[in-house]
């Protein structure tokens, strides 16, 4: 059950743990197919590999809204050296 007093990152967690699991289910035998679907093109692991792909995204993209971002070089500096 999920509480309402989880933080977004527990439940990416959980979601990531989840979707690892069902990778691990759904993994295709030597021959292909899938022990679970028994389809050549498990579309549950290829969600599952989604699910993951999207969980890394947002984690790179909020690491990164917290840094500072470099001023262009082009632009010149945002400051004046005092003239002591």
């Amino acid at each position: 059950m999920t509480a309402p007093l989880l933080s977004l990152a527990q439940i990416l967690n959980r979601l990531a743990l989840t979707a690892r699991r069902t990778l691990r289910e759904h993994h295709p035998a030597p021959d292909g197919i899938c022990p679970v679907c028994r389809t050549a093109g498990c579309e549950v692991a290829a969600a599952a590999r989604e699910v993951l792909a999207t969980i890394t995204q947002l984690r790179w993209h909020h690491r990164g809204a917290g840094s500072v971002a470099r001023p262009d070089e082009s632009a010149g500096p945002t400051w004046e050296p005092s003239s002591r």
